[in-house]
């Protein structure tokens, strides 16, 4: 592996298997996405020269009757961005292109000639991208130094097959998964390079595959940057097998169903947007956060008074003083549409007092997340809207704030949340315009004041199951903890409790070891998404829908944007 040593090392040599210049629009995304590193550079073409004519093409689609129906579908209807055509000459200019036949072997797999191995050798690849040809085995898989890397858009434990991002739809699965994969000889599995899952969007085919694509378009770029740091020892990984059942295009049976779910779909979505709302509520569990890692915690809530129709309260923090808790949250106003941090005192088992303001804003602020450094108090709320992570230091808490920094500008962070590990200052969020619910961002810094630098890998993680941030880490037993929001199904579904397994400036792993449910039984039962400890108490908000028959009036931008 390369390693990162303060020299400059020879570029990344990049070929890429193609149908021509013209190209997918995530593909060429991807393309761009990698020649965009400094020390990559495109090498050669090499383009398939045994593409059927749109006549044989035509044949083969007429030749299996269940076939037509998905076909017109794709053609007429279903018309996803990512797959436009794109010319990308231009970028291509100067690069020199092969145009090699493959050579069949049985019906599915393909080779190359002997002779065009050894073409394609002597330009001394580190890696080939495959956006043509069809499944290649062969010692042209050994040839550049890092492999052939193709996209795999599903996840390769539940579906194999195609077409891609459909049966995710069909069958009411919560996410979408891709695979980034350097391929093998093995018939049942390949190298996995990065892994991600989205949240299905069940109402429209073209846009769950836009939002896989363009996502996994990414992830080649990633991986050069790894391989630059010394962090891609996964290339030299075992294959993954998978038993997955092997899918097929749909049946005009089958597409009915699908047409069928998706348009009920989109109604339940309609219905809960103009006619229904959210309520968030906190309340406070009396015991230490890490007692929720166990698999049978069934802490009680003691929950506040109800907020008043049209408001709610949620994303808690607090802060211990003199025995009493000072609470910090978001207090949402659905008539003006705009949330601010107001601070709530909890004296006994009794909340003592009404929401009251502590820092306000003239946009929208939620997430304030609160911690205590050298006898300090400081709050991050979100402020995604001002397009940057700031920092304020109480000068008298909880009532008088002071802004003091700006962290990081340019940044539309969303849950934005801090903690000192191993000596240095982390802080991970999400962002509103890079995968809001999926894409987990990571800075370090050896000092709260920063300066704040991005992490290598960024995003680290692309999991809509388990990425964006749900409250305040932890250690226990000597192991890190991060919570996380679940947003498969919906927004703020429940949270996800990680462990994390490494954490340096170019590396990051973690894995999922319990979930925080809501109870059935509780009066806001239909989510969670922020926990946080409050010394040996633990702060939870808990939601539930309301049916509001004006609801129309506030969400109808709301459903324009979705639609």
């Amino acid at each position: 592996m390369r390693k990162t040593d303060g020299r400059k090392h020879p570029p990344i040599r990049i070929g890429i298997m193609c149908k021509g210049n013209t190209f997918a629009e995530w593909e060429a995304r991807c393309i761009e996405n990698v020649l965009a590193l400094d020390d990559a550079q495109a090498i050669l073409l090499i383009v398939d020269d045994t593409i059927p004519s749109k006549l044989d093409r035509i044949k083969e689609v007429l030749s299996n009757s269940n076939r037509i129906l998905f076909c017109l579908y794709r053609r007429f209807v279903c018309r996803p961005r990512t797959t436009r055509p794109v010319d990308i000459t231009n970028l291509m200019s100067g690069v020199p292109s092969l145009r090699r036949k493959s050579i069949k072997e049985g019906k599915s797999f393909q080779h190359l000639s002997a002779a065009d191995i050894e073409v394609i050798r002597g330009y001394d690849l580190d890696l080939i991208l495959k956006f043509g040809f069809g499944v290649i085995r062969g010692e042209i898989l050994n040839v550049p130094r890092f492999g052939i890397w193709s996209f795999y858009h599903d996840d390769e434990e539940k579906y194999r097959g195609g077409p891609p991002c459909f049966w995710e739809i069909y069958r009411g699965d919560d996410v979408t998964g891709a695979i980034l994969e350097r391929l093998t000889d093995w018939a049942d599995g390949n190298v996995v390079l990065k892994k991600g899952f989205f949240g299905t969007v069940k109402y429209s085919y073209a846009r769950n595959i836009d939002q896989c694509y363009y996502e996994s378009a990414k992830w080649p770029a990633q991986v050069c940057i790894d391989i630059r740091n010394g962090n891609a020892d996964y290339l030299n990984a075992l294959p993954s097998g998978t038993k997955a059942p092997i899918y097929h295009v749909p049946n005009g049976l089958q597409m009915l169903l699908f047409i069928t779910k998706m348009f009920w779909n989109g109604l339940t979505l309609g219905w809960q947007t103009l006619f229904q709302h959210e309520q968030w509520n906190i309340g406070i569990i009396y015991e230490p956060i890490h007692s929720l890692i166990q698999a049978d915690a069934r802490p009680k809530i003691h929950w506040l008074p109800t907020p008043k129709r049209g408001k709610f309260l949620a994303d808690p923090f607090g802060i211990v003083r003199n025995k009493e808790i000072t609470v910090i949250c978001e207090e949402f106003d659905y008539r003006s549409g705009k949330g601010r941090i107001s601070c709530i005192e909890l004296s006994g088992d009794t909340f003592s007092s009404l929401p009251k303001p502590a820092i306000n804003s003239p946009f929208h602020m939620s997430y304030p997340y609160l911690f205590e450094h050298q006898a300090t108090i400081y709050c991050i709320p979100e402020t995604y809207q001002a397009r940057e992570i700031s920092l304020y230091q109480a000068q008298e808490f909880p009532h008088r704030w002071l802004k003091v920094a700006t962290l990081i500008q340019d940044i539309a962070g969303l849950d934005t949340t801090v903690f000192q590990y191993d000596a240095l200052w982390w802080l991970t969020h999400t962002d509103k315009e890079q995968g809001e619910f999926h894409n987990l961002f990571v800075w370090y810094a050896p000092d709260i004041l920063g300066p704040w630098k991005p992490h290598a890998a960024n995003p680290v993680k692309t999991d809509v199951r388990s990425a964006r941030p749900a409250g305040t880490p932890f250690i226990y037993k000597g192991h890190l903890y991060r919570p996380a929001q679940d947003c498969s199904r919906t927004y703020g579904r429940r949270i996800t409790l990680n462990r994390v397994t490494r954490l340096t400036p170019t590396e990051f792993r973690e894995e999922p070891v319990g979930v925080i449910e809501p109870y059935a039984s509780s009066p806001f039962s239909d989510g969670l998404h922020t926990v946080s400890a409050v010394g040996d108490f633990t702060l939870i908000d808990g939601r539930r829908r309301v049916f509001v028959p004006s609801g129309v009036r506030y969400y109808w931008s709301e459903i324009l944007h979705k639609w």
